[in-house]
């Protein structure tokens, strides 16, 4: 099925004032809200080390810089959401749909709890390869040169280049990669 979203240009759209749009603008707003001011309680500051140069980046920045661009979204979205015309597909998802998004959602929430114990790669590791299995690879080469290859590419780029502080592998603290 496509997406159907018109712009009806100056014409308010015939359900009222109040809808699908404008509850997740709403919702947007208040998640950018709420995560720029917990932000600072959230992200913990590295600690001092010796003989490395500071980055220079607040830790802060990406979390908050996320939270802004919520916010921006979110009243965009609530200032166009009367001229939108569109239909909402949500409710007519399949089972199958929603289950694949729940399922998605519990493999995040669960690397969000193991993460701290296994640290960024490992923890990665394991999500790409359950959540490919899961939508159906079945390419074990390939599945696992991505599943290996992706976390080892995001951490050096993050780590190392972008010098952000990530957890890291209680297994293998001295490997650079991991």
């Amino acid at each position: 099925r496509e997406c159907r979203m018109t712009d009806a240009h100056d014409d308010p759209a015939p359900r009222g004032w109040v809808n699908f749009n404008t509850v997740f603008g709403v919702l947007g707003i208040v998640a950018g809200i709420t995560l720029f001011i917990i932000t600072p309680d959230q992200v913990e500051r590295p600690r001092l080390l010796f003989g490395q140069k500071p980055s220079g980046l607040d830790p802060d920045f990406f979390p908050r810089m996320v939270a802004v661009l919520f916010m921006i979204t979110g009243v965009w979205l609530v200032l166009r959401s009367r001229k939108l015309i569109e239909e909402n597909l949500m409710l007519g998802l399949d089972r199958e749909a929603i289950t694949s998004v729940l399922v998605t959602a519990a493999c995040f929430g669960v690397m969000a709890l193991v993460m701290p114990v296994l640290g960024f790669v490992l923890s990665s590791i394991l999500l790409l390869a359950a959540l490919s299995t899961y939508y159906g690879n079945r390419n074990i080469l390939v599945g696992a040169i991505i599943s290996i290859g992706v976390p080892l590419l995001f951490y050096n780029l993050l780590r190392i280049w972008l010098q952000v502080v990530l957890p890291q592998n209680p297994f293998f603290s001295n490997v650079l990669w991991f």
